[in-house]
């Protein structure tokens, strides 16, 4: 009997032996296991991160190749080791690194509104997205001109920050442009030949391209007698410089080549001018060093240097282009000759867009081939769209000025030739002054819409909202991760204020000076008649 019990009682103390070592072996291993590991978004998932120790035959049940590890988010896995075990663990992918950016200078007059934060920083950079970028002080006054140091903060949706200097060159500058030229006119012969810019040249201690304007809004072409222009110079920073000169005209008109109402107009029927010369001339000053930079350089100076007024009577191609070039004025169809010749002269493919359907008022416009497509250009002032319509596609331009029908001209870049009108045309701004000169804008990546960061959320991978879910034992099991992200973007910069001009008067010889301060006339609204 002592026997048997002797057995039974070494049996059993075998067995509770096995159990201890099994039991012990199962409280080895999951101390062994880290059941829950975060890494940085961008870098390698690694099997050794999950175990203190790991064990040789340790692997991922779960297949982890779909997993892109630059997107933070939470996912659910299993793991098997020591010959018997599968554990669930769990893989956190978190963003901890700010983003990056690079400096855009910028170079500013002081009266100009200063820049959106965002328009100073390029070439962002993120894992998880940029939720907001301002300037680190507050936006930035300058009351003296020089080179200053702006702090600007980016900040992404974990709330990681980087900070950016950003050089601010301001120019502080008060002196208007300087008019040299003005000299009386005595009108004996055909007015139509008029050329109120020959021999006009404006400079400025800052701007480059100062804006030349003349008025001759109280001249009567139908009368002879004395008469005052204002020409008016413009530069960037707002300063205005305004001097008059006499224009007596002495000219035989015959009743039938007046016309009713004493408009202003060019006889198409006389000889206008050469106004192939005046464009050479004018072309002279705007070649780039690309065919799009050459064409833009052209739509500006059109926009910016031809005032919209209201002609009546026949018009053809030469005589409206040397109105533009010799006056600087006319309609649509004026604007729409001085792009074309100057074009021309740049050797740059273009063609007449006309308004179609017409109901009351036509339109006129150039569409120009650039980089092998076709864009459609206008440089015609509106009163609710300040700058040039440049490379725009038919989605872009067809607001309710430039209805139009594709099928009559070749397929347009991004558009067809059906006739589509839109209502949300998005074409370009300008960046050479307009009658009010605004600063010229650097062009920096197109951001949207701003949101707050959140840097305590948890990202995970879907928006599923509980992450209860876990993948099957089998090798080929994928990776269940929990929720998502929320993608963001950066602010959408207001558009800048025009600063006031400040106007100077300094005395010409041989010309009236007119002291009335005055702000430039804004651009009179499209009102061309038809001219179909």
């Amino acid at each position: 009997m002592y026997k048997i019990f002797g057995k039974i009682g070494a049996f059993l103390y075998c067995a509770a032996l096995v159990a201890a070592s099994v039991f012990f072996t199962i409280r080895d291993a999951d101390n062994n296991l880290i059941d829950e590991v975060v890494i940085e978004a961008g870098t390698e998932i690694r099997l050794e991160d999950f175990f203190k120790e790991c064990p040789g035959d340790a692997r991922f049940i779960t297949d982890i190749s779909s997993i892109d590890t630059d997107v933070p988010a939470v996912y659910k896995l299993k793991v098997f080791y020591d010959e018997a075990f599968e554990k669930d663990v769990t893989l956190r992918i978190e963003d901890h690194t700010p983003p990056k950016g690079m400096a855009l200078p910028q170079e500013f007059y002081c009266n100009w509104k200063m820049p959106e934060a965002a328009d100073c920083i390029g070439y962002l950079y993120d894992l998880s997205g940029i939720a907001k970028i301002e300037y680190r002080d507050g936006v930035p006054h300058f009351s003296k001109g020089g080179v200053f140091d702006v702090a600007v903060v980016v900040t992404d949706v974990y709330g990681n920050s980087s900070e950016i200097m950003v050089p601010f060159t301001m120019i502080d500058d008060h002196t208007a442009p300087l008019i040299k030229g003005i000299h009386n006119f005595d009108i004996v012969d055909d007015v139509g030949k008029l050329d109120f810019f020959a021999g006009i040249t404006v400079t400025d201690d800052y701007d480059d391209e100062p804006v030349l304007r003349v008025d001759d809004s109280d001249i009567d072409y139908t009368k002879n007698g004395d008469y005052f222009i204002t020409y008016e110079a413009v530069d960037k920073a707002g300063n205005v410089r305004r001097l008059k000169a006499r224009v007596r005209i002495s000219v035989t008109v015959e009743d039938e080549e007046i016309g009713e109402g004493g408009y202003r107009y060019i006889d198409a029927e006389k000889n206008p001018g050469d106004p192939y010369s005046l464009a050479s001339g004018i072309m002279s000053g705007l070649w780039r060093g690309s065919d799009v930079e050459t064409a833009r350089a052209i739509f500006d100076w059109v926009h910016s240097n031809i005032y919209y007024m209201n002609v009546r009577g026949s018009q053809n191609y030469e005589s409206a282009a040397y109105m533009g070039f010799s006056r600087r004025c006319g309609d649509c169809y004026v604007f729409y000759c001085c792009s074309k010749m100057l074009l021309d002269c740049a050797g740059i493919p273009n063609m007449m867009v006309r308004r179609y359907p017409v109901y009351t008022n036509g339109h006129y416009w150039n569409l120009v081939k650039l980089n092998g497509e076709w864009y459609h250009c206008d440089a015609t002032k509106f009163r609710n769209h300040p700058g040039v319509y440049f490379m725009c596609t038919d989605e872009q331009i067809n607001d309710g000025n430039h209805q139009f029908n594709g099928w009559l001209y070749p397929m347009r870049a991004g558009g067809s030739k059906e006739y589509k009108p839109s209502d949300t045309p998005t074409p370009t701004q300008t960046n050479t002054p307009t009658p009010t000169p605004v600063p010229t804008v650097t062009n920096t990546p197109t951001p949207s819409a701003t949101q707050t960061p959140v840097p305590t959320a948890k990202a995970t991978a879907t928006p599923t909202s509980t992450p209860t879910s876990t993948p099957s034992s089998t090798p080929t099991s994928t990776p269940t991760p929990t929720a998502a992200p929320t993608s963001t973007s950066t602010p959408v910069p207001t558009s800048t204020d025009t600063p006031t001009p400040t106007p100077t008067d300094v005395a010409e010889p041989t010309a009236t000076e007119t002291s009335t301060p005055t702000p430039t006339p804004e651009a009179e609204e499209e009102q061309d008649k038809d001219k179909e």
